[in-house]
């Protein structure tokens, strides 16, 4: 009997030991690299985490000019679909350990789009690191931003 209650104990520990994403985000422009991508002007992310769930607002200035997403991702494997100006996103996440991955799939160019975003928090919570790759018709990218919390 004993034996069947450490699994769970483990199960609830990895939960809480989970980081929450909440807060307003602010690109780290010099700690960013966006590979064969401009790089936006300016790029910020408030984030509401109550898990699972996750509301999101991006608000990123490019050259193109100003552009704000309002976002929802879910934490537990439930695909999510949401609108931006280059079309819909069909999103899944899922914990890696202490890390958040989403796979974000659209379509693109007549092709499909799919993007593997993975999000880790620093020890002390200030900052938020993520790591996406992306594979489009027009060929495969990398894109690392760093984001301070305000």
């Amino acid at each position: 009997m004993r034996l069947a209650l450490i699994p769970l104990t483990l199960l609830c520990l990895s939960a809480a030991d989970r980081p929450n994403f909440s807060g307003d985000w602010k690109m780290d422009a010099d700690k960013s690299s966006f590979g064969q991508l401009p790089r936006p002007v300016e790029y910020e992310r408030t984030i509401d985490h109550k898990d699972p769930l996750i509301h999101m607002k991006v608000r990123q200035v490019s050259q193109m000019g100003e552009q704000t997403v309002d976002m929802t991702l879910r934490t537990d494997g439930q695909e999510t679909t949401n609108k931006s100006r280059t079309g819909e996103g069909k999103t899944t996440g899922k914990w890696v350990g202490r890390d958040l991955q989403l796979i974000t799939t659209r379509e693109v160019d007549g092709g499909e789009a799919v993007t593997r975003e993975m999000w880790s928090l620093s020890e002390d919570e200030k900052t938020l690191t993520s790591v996406t790759q992306m594979k489009t018709p027009r060929g495969a990218f990398e894109v690392k931003m760093v984001l301070n919390k305000r």
